[in-house]
């Protein structure tokens, strides 16, 4: 899901702040084939082209598509399309009922967390929004990773469902109540060790 956000000058920018990892750091102009530099070498941009399965083609039909790659050597990665079309509440209802619940859905079986980690461009200037997109912070599963000028480590593996509720705290400043600890138990995601 995203969000499409227009300016008096006409220009329009897509904001995604859901994706994880390979998102985009900031938002991102509604321009065909525009690339811009994301976190480290790592490359995004937009096409406006149909996809692969589409049958109905017309120039009106095309749709916006997210793609990333790694390093201007790499192979481009489409991850997925959206049109410019209005969702309304009932839609945004719709869509967060399947991603919570579907069996084809990766969030309802895989916890996945990120942060992305920011530095100041400069330390006297504390203004909101002077830091720059510096590395990421990630917990996917029970494996905590971060990635720091272009290099991946892991930090931690959690062995029970106690290491990984205190990673959450630690790494992420998330802390969870005595309810939320209790509704992961017997849940698809719990650790089990």
């Amino acid at each position: 899901m995203v969000s499409l956000v227009g300016f008096p000058d006409k220009m329009h920018y897509m904001i995604d702040v859901a994706f994880g990892g390979d998102g985009a750091t900031k938002p991102i102009p509604l321009t065909h084939d525009q690339a811009l530099q994301n976190l480290g070498t790592q490359e995004v941009r937009l096409v406006q082209d149909h996809i692969a399965n589409q049958v109905f083609r017309t120039e009106a039909s095309k749709l916006w598509i997210y793609q990333y790659r790694n390093g201007l050597a790499k192979e481009l990665n489409s991850f997925y399309a959206f049109s410019e079309g209005e969702f309304l509440e009932a839609d945004f209802k719709v869509v967060n009922w399947y991603t919570s619940t579907s069996h084809d859905s990766f969030p309802k079986f895989r916890l996945s967390v990120v942060k992305f980690l920011g530095k100041r461009a400069n330390l006297e200037d504390w203004a909101e929004g002077d830091e720059e997109i510096i590395g990421k912070r990630m917990l996917v599963g029970s494996v905590l990773k971060e990635k720091l000028g272009g290099k991946t480590r892991i930090v931690k593996d959690c062995q029970h469902e106690s290491d990984r509720v205190k990673a959450l705290e630690d790494w992420f400043g998330i802390q969870l109540t005595t309810e939320e600890k209790a509704s992961i138990k017997r849940h698809w995601t719990e650790i089990r060790s």
